[in-house]
C-alpha cells in the first residue's frame, strides 16, 4: 500500500505543487474526451452570451474548463461535453462569487439565488430582471433534457440542491469566521464542491445506464463516496498555498493545520496522506465488486472507469490549469 509512505518535506515549508503532485497516489489512466477543444470553444461562446461575461471567458478560457469535464466524461458526444463545459465554467462563477465577493457571508441572499436556481427545474417562468446565473442555469437544464430521463433530471437537481447546501454552510462559515471541524468538513466539502450534480451527469452525458440495484448496493455507494471525497482532497491539497494566501479555509490541508495545531507542511502532509489512503481503499473496492447481470456488470465497470478518470484528471487539471498555477501549465494535455 503506498499510502503509508510519508510525503518527504519540511513540516514548516510548503513544498511545490509539483512536489505534492508526485506524493499523490493517482494510478488512473489518463482519458481525454477527443471533442475537447470544439466543446473548449463553445463553453467561451456560451460564457459571453449566457452570462455576459466577457473577462469571465476570459478567465474560463485561460483556465481551460473543458479540459476538466474532458476527462470526467471520456466518451461523451459533443452536445453532451460542451453542456458538461458550460455547467463547469457556470459552477465555477458561481464558486467564485461564494469565495470572493461579500455575497459569500450572506447565506440568506444565496439562500433566495439558490431559490431561483431550483425553480429552473420545475419549469418556473423567468421573471422580470432575474439574474443571468439563473437563467444560464435554465438554458443548461433544457439543453440537458434532451439526453436525461425524467430520473437523471431529478438526479442531478438533488445534486444541485446538494451543492447549494454546502455553498450555504460555507457561507455560514464565513460569516461566522469559523474553521470547519474535521467531522463535518469530510461529510460536506465534496457538496460544496460540486461533487453531486457532476456524478449526476455521467449517467445521462455518458450513455451509461446503473440499474436500481447496482446504484443501492453498499458498495457502490461507497465507492461513490470515495471517489467524491478524493477528488476533493487532490484540489485541496493543489490549492492549498493559493486557498492560505486567499484565507479561504475549505481546504481539507488548512482545516488539519487549524484543528490539529501542525506547522504548514505537516498539515499538507496528513491530507496527502487522507487522499492516498481513500485511493487505496477505492482500488480495493473496485477490485471486488459484486456480481450482478452480465448486462449490469459492463455497465458497472464502466461507471467505476469514469470514476477513475475524474479522480485522474482532477489532478492533473488542478495542477496545469491558469486557475491555481501561475501560468497555463496545460499545453501538453490540451496537445
Amino acid at each position: 500500500m503506498h499510502s503509508t509512505i510519508p510525503p518527504r518535506w519540511n513540516d514548516d515549508e510548503i513544498p511545490s505543487r509539483a512536489i505534492v503532485a508526485e506524493a499523490l497516489r493517482c494510478p488512473f489512466p489518463l482519458r481525454l474526451n477527443p471533442h475537447v477543444q470544439a466543446a473548449h470553444e463553445h463553453s467561451l461562446r456560451w460564457v459571453k452570451r449566457a452570462l455576459g461575461d466577457e473577462l469571465l471567458a476570459q478567465k474560463a478560457g485561460r483556465a481551460r474548463m473543458a479540459w476538466m469535464v474532458a476527462g470526467f466524461y471520456p466518451e461523451a458526444g459533443i452536445a453532451e461535453l460542451s453542456l458538461a463545459a458550460d455547467y463547469l465554467c457556470w459552477a465555477f462563477a458561481l464558486d467564485d462569487l461564494g469565495d470572493e465577493t461579500p455575497i459569500g457571508e450572506r447565506p440568506s441572499q444565496l439562500a433566495e439565488l439558490f431559490e431561483l436556481f431550483d425553480g429552473t427545474f420545475t419549469g418556473a417562468e423567468p421573471s422580470l430582471g432575474e439574474p443571468v446565473a439563473v437563467s444560464a442555469l435554465r438554458d443548461i437544464v433544457v439543453r440537458l433534457q434532451q439526453f436525461a430521463n425524467p430520473a437523471q433530471m431529478q438526479a442531478f437537481r438533488l445534486g444541485n440542491q446538494a451543492y447549494f447546501g454546502g455553498m450555504l454552510w460555507e457561507a455560514n462559515n464565513r460569516a461566522g469566521k469559523w474553521v470547519p471541524h474535521e467531522s463535518s468538513f469530510l461529510i460536506l466539502r465534496p457538496a460544496a464542491g460540486a461533487v453531486p450534480p457532476f456524478f449526476a451527469l455521467v449517467e445521462p452525458l455518458e450513455k451509461l445506464t446503473l440499474s436500481a440495484a447496482v446504484k443501492a448496493h453498499p458498495q457502490v455507494l461507497e465507492l461513490q463516496r470515495l471517489a467524491g471525497g478524493i477528488v476533493c482532497w487532490i484540489n485541496d491539497v493543489l490549492s492549498f498555498e493559493k486557498e492560505r494566501k486567499l484565507s479561504d479555509v475549505h481546504n481539507l490541508a488548512i482545516v488539519y493545520e487549524v484543528h490539529r495545531a501542525l506547522p504548514p507542511g505537516a498539515a499538507l502532509s496528513q491530507a496527502v496522506k487522507l487522499s492516498n489512503a481513500e485511493v487505496d481503499g477505492f482500488l480495493a473496492r473496485a477490485a471486488a465488486l459484486p456480481t450482478f447481470s452480465e448486462q449490469e456488470n459492463r455497465e458497472l465497470l464502466r461507471y467505476i472507469a469514469v470514476l477513475g478518470s475524474m479522480i485522474r484528471i482532477t489532478r492533473d487539471w488542478t495542477l496545469g490549469s491558469a486557475r491555481y498555477a501561475e501560468r497555463d501549465e496545460l499545453a501538453l494535455l490540451a496537445g
